[in-house]
């Protein structure tokens, strides 16, 4: 179990080093591969994975609803523990909730199971996403705008990657094969990427991560486990949602809380201890998925 662990984790963990100390040194301006990443081969990554035929979007829903209980019910259970956070509500219930399904997410459930788990995986992504820019973004600002789901590339390529994969559409092989290297460019990128946006970022408030980061770990295995009570997943959909509750806080939690000045220090500090300490969560979840 030791080596399987290592196996999955190693690899995240040393191309978010790479990213870290090439960043501390050379310090890029990685505005536009960001945005890149984010707005084509993000978008191309769902399409092809959901395209395939081995998806199956009825077989999924029982997966679906679970992680969309899951998101729910972890706010719900970390609702009361605010208090404990040092945070307000409006910080810390969408850390709690939303978690860095595409950096981390993605290449951690695909070396856990293999491609057949990508998928999976980009379900996760997608249904997170947009719960985070309606319902998270809400929570901070105190309104949803539903534009960021219909005007979100994301939706759209989960929409045509559901379609083609019903409607068997053949794509030609040329198209097949300029998209297969577009999405496999997309996991190394996100991870390097993150590790660059960890060096340039400062823990202030670093007492706050700490306690947000623990109570919000510990609020989401407890949620996970309920879930799985609730509504029993087996294989690698039992433990793709395990992986996914031991994820760290999103980023995207500090740019909303930035966007909205919903103590962004606070967010920020959080999202930094979460990636700390899932050094040690991760290998657990790992665990706890395969037993």
């Amino acid at each position: 179990m030791f080596s399987k662990i290592a196996s999955i984790t190693l690899p995240i963990f040393t191309l978010v080093l790479v990213g870290f100390l090439y960043s501390r040194r050379v310090k890029p301006d990685l505005g536009g591969a960001n945005k890149l990443v984010v707005d084509v081969a993000l978008p191309v990554l769902i399409f092809i994975s959901l395209s395939a035929k081995s998806f199956d979007p009825i077989s999924a829903l029982s997966f679906t609803g679970a992680s969309i209980v899951l998101i729910f019910l972890s706010g719900l259970i970390a609702w009361p523990l605010t208090k404990f956070s040092g945070a307000t509500q409006q910080a810390f219930l969408p850390c709690a909730m939303f978690t860095n399904v595409g950096p981390i997410g993605i290449p951690l459930i695909a070396l856990a199971y293999g491609p057949e788990g990508t998928a999976t995986a980009v379900v996760l992504l997608v249904i997170s996403n947009i719960l985070h820019f309606t319902l998270g973004a809400g929570v901070m600002s105190g309104k949803v705008d539903w534009r960021m789901v219909y005007a979100n590339p994301l939706v759209w390529a989960t929409v045509m990657g559901v379609a083609s994969s019903q409607l068997r559409w053949e794509l030609p092989e040329w198209v097949q094969t300029s998209c297969t290297m577009i999405g496999s460019v997309l996991v190394p990128m996100m991870l390097m990427s993150l590790g660059a946006r960890l060096a340039s970022s400062q823990i202030a408030d670093a007492r706050v991560g700490v306690q947000s980061s623990v109570l919000i770990l510990t609020a989401r295995l407890v949620a996970v486990f309920m879930v799985l009570w609730l509504i029993p997943l087996q294989g690698l959909e039992r433990g793709a949602l395990i992986l996914f509750a031991c994820l760290p806080p999103a980023v995207f939690n500090f740019m909303l809380a930035d966007k909205f000045q919903v103590e962004p220090n606070k967010v920020a500090s959080t999202v930094i201890v979460g990636h700390l300490l899932s050094l040690a969560f991760l290998p657990l979840g790992i665990w706890l998925a395969f037993i």
